[in-house]
């Protein structure tokens, strides 16, 4: 009779579909970042602005672009710097540093945000003074942005940093649909409004959890060991994604001038966001997770290893990473490679019709982001191994490839656009992979060896 009673109880309490699909939604979100919400965000901004005016707001889709690109570059180092710090400050529970050293951070990035976007927009743009103004709030809060957004993430609050980009997207999209603005400064202003509200809160959150005396600068993220190789690292990352952006906008057979700064290239920029927004809706799905996947057997055989386990409990916990690790490449492929052949069919039938004359690119892009996605799988994992050496040296690869078969594309013609990207992408996730197992292979070799350095 008790075990009737506890299968109705566990039964009662199974989640309705409505709720397990909100569940299933968050996790998701959460996994993926604010990444999937923005995209979606300016998406429908977009649409709203083409519904009006039956144009798409292409200056304001450029000055996003450029200052998220700019900010990334710019904040990459430090946050990454951060993020390390605050791993090691939250393992040894010496929490008092966490909002000293986010505060120390925020005024580097600030005052280097505003620095470095000043300098490019002033003298290099036509556009009114109020739009300059725009673009270098709209830098400098982006990279305050990522700041807080990994230090929520390494406490392990990525649902917070859901809920506060989904109110900054709603704040927007209601601003939009109350003013009805349609031109460059209004769109800016109501963006900002709207990016203000997940920065402001995660500085909240931050402030009220961990402030309990007057807050004192804390520099100590910049003395960590190889600092300059883990901020390097990062920089090298950001900058090779972006790298093959400007490279077709400056181009004079490829780019498009609005102003002497702020340029695009029809036949890649539209085909490359495309190619983007499929690979976000693939992590949507694949990274559902992803964190207990990978970091339960971590912990467990970190744990294991400091605490002299046999070497038999070491080897089931080796063996369950290298088990999760290829459970999730093999999603990857499967869901990833799965809606890119999908899409690809369609429009090789022209069911889907493209909105721009080059077939190529599209397939070249695409097929790049299914290894771009195995290349950041692999990133993650080496910033688990506490691995920046390897970083360091693949993202130089990936820049490195990435500049020079882009520029050779452009040369080759309209028919090669995006083949250096898909190049670089192929190329540095396969080194990547070959990488990774070599430290999976050697994972007890590496942290010994780690923690003999360290003592």
């Amino acid at each position: 009779m008790a075990g009737i009673t506890f299968l109705l109880e566990k039964h009662i309490k199974r989640p309705h579909l409505a709720r397990f699909l909100m569940m299933e939604t968050e996790q998701a979100c959460q996994a993926v970042g604010p990444w999937f919400i923005t995209i979606s965000w300016l998406v429908l901004m977009g649409l709203m602005v083409y519904f009006t005016t039956g144009k798409p707001p292409t200056l304001f889709y450029l000055m996003i672009t450029y200052t998220t690109g700019l900010s990334l570059i710019i904040s990459s180092p430090v946050y990454t710097l951060l993020s390390r710090f605050l791993a090691d400050e939250i393992f040894f529970r010496r929490t008092d540093s966490i909002f000293n050293a986010l505060i120390a951070s925020s005024i580097i990035m600030g005052i280097l945000s505003i620095s470095i976007s000043s300098i490019i927009i002033f003298p290099f743009s036509s556009v009114p003074a109020n739009q300059k103004i725009s673009f270098v709030v709209l830098t400098t809060l982006f990279s305050l942005l990522w700041c807080i957004v990994s230090v929520i993430n390494s406490l392990d609050r990525d649902r917070l940093t859901f809920w506060l980009f989904l109110a900054g997207a709603g704040t927007s999209i209601g601003l939009l649909l109350l003013t009805g603005t349609t031109d460059l400064q209004g769109l800016n202003l109501i963006f900002i409004a709207g990016i203000t509200i997940p920065l402001a809160g995660g500085y909240a959150f931050i402030m009220k959890l961990y402030l309990r005396r007057s807050a004192r600068m804390n520099w100590g993220f910049f003395k960590h060991p190889d600092a300059h190789k883990t901020g390097l690292a990062f920089f090298l990352v950001n900058l090779g994604f972006w790298i093959d952006k400007p490279i077709f906008w400056y181009s004079r057979s490829a780019g498009r001038s609005i102003d002497p700064l702020f340029r695009y290239s029809p036949q890649y920029d539209f085909p490359f966001f495309v190619a983007i927004s499929l690979m976000m809706i693939a992590s949507f799905i694949v990274y559902k997770g992803i964190k207990q996947e990978i970091r339960s057997p971590f912990r467990s055989f970190i744990f294991k290893l400091i605490n002299n386990f046999p070497f038999r409990e070491l080897s089931m916990e080796k063996v369950s990473i290298v088990q999760s690790v290829r459970q999730i490449i093999l999603r990857i492929l499967l869901v990833h490679g799965g809606i890119v052949m999908v899409v690809l069919f369609f429009v090789s039938i022209a069911v889907i019709p493209l909105p721009w004359t080059n077939p190529f690119v599209l397939h070249y892009l695409m097929i790049g982001t299914i290894f771009f996605a195995l290349w950041f799988f692999c990133l993650l994992l080496m910033q688990y191994l506490d691995d920046y050496n390897s970083i360091l040296g693949l993202a130089l690869v990936f820049l490195i490839l990435n500049t020079v078969c882009t520029v050779a594309s452009i040369k080759l013609g309209w028919e090669y656009y995006g083949l250096g990207f898909m190049v670089a992408c192929i190329v540095t996730s396969l080194l990547s992979l070959i990488v990774l197992n070599l430290k999976l292979g050697r994972l007890e070799y590496g942290v010994f060896k780690k923690a003999i350095r360290l003592s």
